[in-house]
């Protein structure tokens, strides 16, 4: 009981204006300096909006060398199961593999598909463009944050986090939903994993036996984030280095790679699974040995970089989005009614 009331007031459970409690100030400072409420939004010109939110997943991908990433495919909405199955069986793309929105975050919409029934399902109702896109080798996975300079072209590793999945470790006796309602994490995610696989949850593992309950790394999804700082080596910055040179106007974010092993991560042999931008979170801070502090302290280290490097990008033409752009964005993106908030921002676009 102590132990579940601790994990519930660690703060990786926090609301996230709680999180980000100290970025306020840091933003306004650059919001006034800029003379842009969305400033951040030019630090990586390649990608829609720097990518803050609502951006394609497929487009980033075309950004990366071929190899650097698993074979992806992308599904138009309105293909009807006979087209999909045609597709999925002439590409020679074998189960299992990831099925994941071409637009999304923090992991919504993302299913692990074993066979033709499952993968309908997974795209059943979605009126949107998914991706289809085999398992990246290895099964450890990280979050790589970085920050390119954008006149050397050079790489800089922030900070890694590393992940563990959501696991129970059977006794022969209860099932895997009794394993997971003894942590606070595990029970957040007994109702989203009854729906999702119910004879799982009802199955009674073997005295020892790990169970791998949750194989999508989001933390939102039960994956306990840590710092694997202690991972950092000359050969893993090379590498990341090395993939970034040739990729041009990304300066700013997160790679989150699978590789075989701790080992082979230090040694720069990782698969991307995916690249994401300015809205990056360095994962590390939700390390349940982090004080609250620790976590305010190293959020900060990361986002005092985008305030030099958004001028570095002006000053070489690129200038951030407008706020009535984003207003747009959020309103078609979250389906939220913003009409004030829309001319005000049109009312100041017009006023520079």
């Amino acid at each position: 009981m102590w132990q579940r009331l601790a994990d519930r007031l660690n703060h990786e459970y926090w609301p996230w204006p709680l999180i980000y409690l100290p970025v306020g100030p840091f933003y306004l400072y650059q919001a006034l300096r800029q003379r842009s409420a969305v400033f951040f939004t030019n630090v990586d010109p390649a990608i829609d909006m720097g990518g803050f939110f609502g951006e394609s997943k497929q487009a980033i991908y075309a950004l990366l060398p071929a190899d650097s990433y698993p074979r992806t495919m992308l599904v138009p909405p309105g293909r009807t199961a006979a087209e999909v199955l045609a597709l999925v069986h002439g590409s020679g793309m074998g189960y299992p593999f990831i099925v994941k929105p071409d637009v999304g975050e923090r992991g919504q919409g993302v299913v692990r598909v074993h066979d033709d029934k499952a993968l309908l399902a997974a795209l059943a109702g979605k009126g949107q463009c998914m991706l289809l896109q085999a398992m990246a080798a290895g099964v450890h996975e990280f979050g790589l944050f970085f920050v390119k300079d954008p006149s050397s072209g050079n790489t800089e590793l922030l900070s890694i986090c590393g992940k563990r999945f959501l696991t129970v470790v059977g006794d022969g006796q209860r099932t895997v939903e009794a394993l997971l309602m003894c942590s606070w994490r595990g029970a957040k995610q007994v109702e989203r994993l009854h729906s999702t696989d119910p004879e799982r949850m009802r199955r009674v593992p073997t005295k020892g036996e790990q169970v791998t309950v949750e194989p999508i790394g989001n933390h939102c999804r039960g994956t306990e984030f840590f710092d694997a700082g202690y991972l950092r080596s000359p050969a893993l910055c090379a590498s990341l280095d090395s993939l970034l040179l040739s990729t041009e106007g990304i300066h700013y974010g997160r790679l989150d790679v699978r590789a075989a092993s701790e080992e082979a991560l230090r040694e720069g042999r990782f698969t991307v699974i995916e690249l994401n931008g300015v809205s990056s979170e360095p994962g590390h801070i939700y390390d349940p040995s982090y004080s609250i502090f620790r976590c305010w302290a190293e959020l900060l280290r990361h986002v005092r970089r985008l305030g030099p490097l958004s001028q570095t990008m002006q000053r070489r033409g690129h200038a951030p989005t407008t706020l009535h752009a984003l207003v747009v964005r959020c309103e078609a993106h979250f389906g939220w009614r913003l009409g004030a908030l829309r001319w005000m921002a049109a009312v100041f676009a017009g006023s520079r």
